[in-house]
Parts: C-alpha cells; sequence; structure tokens
C-alpha cells in the first residue's frame, strides 16, 4: 500500500537512457543468492515449508500449495488454441519494501523482528517466485538497495528486469518488471512518472495561474509506472505490460487515484496502438471494487455518484481536491475494454491485502479481452492462513502474489 526515480535495467537496454547494469561475474553463487543468506541455511530447491521457517511443523507452505483455477469458457471452447505456443503466465506482487516493513510492522504481535528482516524475507520470496513460474513477473515495493540482490537472483532462474525507483528523495523504492528470457525479447520500455505527466497536461490548461497552482499541488505524488514492450518468443505476439503502484494517502485520495488509472491507460493505449496490441496493467491500484478508481478501470468512465463525491474530496480539512471540478478530462482515456482476469475466473476479486488494520482487495491483473483470453488464475490461501496477519514467519509480505496465465488470441 505504501506511499525516487530512478531506472535500472539488468539487461542491455538501448531504449533507455538512464540504465545501470548488474557486475558481470560468471562465478556467481546462485544458491546463495537465492537463499539470501551467506550460509546458505535453507536450499533454494527444497520446497519451501513451515518447518524451514518455524521449526514447528513439515507440512507445505500454503503458499506453494495453491492450485490453478481454469476459466471454464475456454476449457469448454474448441475455439481456443491450448498449446504453449500461445499461452503465457504473468505475477503481480507488491514484496512490501524493506523500508516500510519495520516502519508499518515492527511494532506487530504476529512477527518476529528477525522475520521482517530482508534477508529472511528474500529467502522466502525466492521460493515463493519459483513455485509461482511465471513467464513475466511484475513486483512493486522493491527497496532500491535490495534490487541488485533480487535481480541477482532472478537471473540465476533465467530472469531479466528492469527497475524504476518511485519519485522522491525519502522513498528508496519502486517497480520490478521480470521476464524469462528464454520466452520474452524486451523490445522497448517507458518511464511514467505521474506527477511530472499531469504536470505537463495542467500547465496547457487554459485556467488561471491559481487555479493551475492547486491543481499541480493536488497531484504531487511518488506514483510511477514501469511500461514494457516485449516479443514472445513462440508466437511472435506482442505484449505491452503496465506495471504500476497507486497512490495509497490512506485511500482518502481517490480523486487522484482516478488520475492516475486515467493517465496509466492513456499512456498504455499509447504504446499499444489503442489495445490493437495485446495489453496487461498489473499491480497494487490501492482500491477495491466498487471505489470510484475500480470502476474507471473496469468500465472506462465515472458514474454520476462517483463524480459528484470526487469533487467533494478534502485535501487538507478546509480545502476540497480541485481535480473533479477544474479537470474533467484528467479523469478520462480512450474507450479501450480492460477486464481483471480474476473477475472473469473467479467472479469476483480476491482479498490480497492483510496488513492489519486493512483486509481488502488492492491488487489486480487487467488485460485487453480484444486479444487476450485468461486461460486460469492462481488460488490465494484461505482466510485462516493470513486472518491473523501477514507478513510473518512463512508470508513476506503484507501483500499475496497473483497470478495469470493468458492465451493469445
Amino acid at each position: 500500500m505504501d506511499d525516487s526515480r530512478q531506472s535500472i535495467s539488468v539487461d542491455d537496454d538501448k531504449f533507455h537512457s538512464k540504465t545501470e547494469e548488474l557486475p558481470k561475474n560468471p562465478k556467481l553463487d546462485c544458491s546463495r543468492m537465492q537463499s539470501g543468506l551467506s550460509d546458505g541455511s535453507i536450499e533454494v530447491n527444497q520446497p519451501l515449508s513451515s518447518s524451514n521457517l518455524e521449526g514447528k511443523s513439515s507440512h507445505l507452505s500454503p503458499l506453494s500449495a495453491r492450485n490453478s483455477i481454469d476459466n471454464h469458457l475456454v476449457h469448454h471452447s474448441s475455439m481456443m488454441p491450448l498449446s504453449g505456443v500461445h499461452v503465457f503466465s504473468i505475477v503481480a506482487y507488491n514484496i512490501l519494501a524493506e523500508c516500510n516493513a519495520g516502519r508499518e510492522f515492527g511494532n506487530s504481535p504476529w512477527v518476529e523482528p528477525e522475520q521482517l528482516a530482508v534477508e529472511y524475507r528474500h529467502r522466502n520470496l525466492m521460493h515463493e517466485l519459483k513455485f509461482l513460474d511465471a513467464d513475466i513477473v511484475c513486483l512493486q515495493e522493491v527497496g532500491e538497495s535490495y534490487f541488485k540482490t533480487l535481480a541477482s537472483a532472478m537471473k540465476c532462474i533465467g530472469y531479466e528486469g528492469q527497475y524504476l525507483r518511485r519519485k522522491g528523495v525519502n522513498i528508496p523504492e519502486g517497480e520490478a518488471t521480470f521476464y524469462k528470457i528464454n520466452c520474452f525479447e524486451k523490445l522497448s520500455s517507458k518511464e511514467v512518472i505521474f506527477s511530472d505527466v499531469a504536470e505537463k497536461e495542467i500547465n496547457s490548461l487554459d485556467l488561471d495561474s491559481e487555479i493551475k497552482d492547486e491543481l499541480r499541488t493536488s497531484v504531487a505524488s511518488h506514483a510511477v509506472m514501469l511500461l514494457v514492450k516485449l516479443s514472445h518468443r513462440a508466437s511472435g505476439k506482442i505484449v505491452n505490460v503496465g506495471n504500476i503502484h497507486v497512490a495509497w494517502d490512506e485511500f482518502k485520495r481517490p480523486d487522484l487515484q482516478c488520475v492516475q488509472i486515467a493517465l496509466a491507460m492513456r499512456e498504455l493505449a499509447d504504446v499499444s496502438e489503442t489495445m490493437k496490441q495485446p495489453s496487461i496493467m498489473c499491480g497494487d491500484f490501492n482500491c477495491s471494487p466498487g471505489t470510484a478508481p475500480y470502476q474507471l478501470m473496469e468500465t472506462n468512465r465515472l458514474s454520476e455518484e462517483h463524480l459528484t463525491a470526487l469533487k467533494k474530496v478534502v485535501l487538507d480539512n478546509t480545502r476540497m481536491s480541485p481535480l473533479a471540478t477544474f479537470w474533467p478530462r484528467g479523469f478520462s482515456y480512450p474507450k479501450v475494454s480492460m477486464k481483471s482476469a480474476y473477475a472473469t475466473v473467479l467472479g469476483n476479486e480476491p482479498m490480497t491485502c492483510w496488513g492489519l488494520p486493512w483486509i481488502c482487495a488492492l491488487d489486480y491483473i487487467w488485460h485487453s479481452p480484444e486479444n487476450l483470453t485468461v486461460k486460469n488464475v492462481l488460488e490465494t490461501v484461505s482466510a485462516k492462513e493470513t486472518e491473523k496477519g501477514i507478513p510473518n514467519a512463512i508470508f513476506p509480505s503484507d501483500h499475496l502474489s497473483l497470478k495469470a496465465e493468458f492465451i493469445f488470441n
């Protein structure tokens, strides 16, 4: 949830001007990189279990015992190609940055301080990512200093990736997008700094300078999105992937969240030729079904009820947000359709955030249904596993990972 800007690439990215490569090390110890500990106390090829982490039992971790749930419409259709040539998978996961872990959960009764340490959580995270085994992995809240450790470990299991730090001197975390090099080739990428994009458009408005100043103040945010255009090696298809972390602000700024979603969708529509190319937008949207930001993502529009409510958003106990009143275009984007993978298969969105007191659905995988069909989604864990609060000895984050498998239409 938590609310910088720097891009780092693990691979040779001629499309990026601000990149940094990992040190070349032909003798890289992948076991240690994935365990995160110099003593390699947990072998990376061991299945993740509670006994590995707590020494109390031997049952398989609930994170590694999840099953895929099929889209019954696909599996009853003879028209859909189900071969691996046309299929790929993607994960969205807010992994809880180390700069936020101690501050938010240091006094939580359900987790020990050592279980919040980046080394401990890295070990659990790598086991989970190996289990997920996705072709594309979109992570949010990746610590800037942690990225190199993570990228080295991901390189050992066949991934390359790119990092974009969130905007702000005191925000040392951001988004990281990884892809399997035997499955995808990266064609290009784009950094989207929402406050910069919004300010540029606000500057062009025919409004009084005082109103423009209020608008610029209202869109100030750390939030960013990393857009990556990938070529699927087996099919030759192109897929555009937006990795996003929408502003949190304790859920008090749905107006700002709507603007960021609209700007993100404009950028995605632009690079995908208005969704003529397969496209995915995934990550931590910091909004739940039924809210204005979710509705905007789901339907491409806002109801009159939501628009009225957005005009009443209070900024500092005295001022109303000017966004919905003076910049209505900030809430619009091209007429394109996006569907939620989980809502398509399950009929609802799973609860993905269990960092008490917050228990809600915040994370989503959205796709363009005209050229992508969701084949299946990975179930999340049962509420009994998380109801006491996460992160903990087994769960490395306060969020749960999502995974969907798609078919190129």
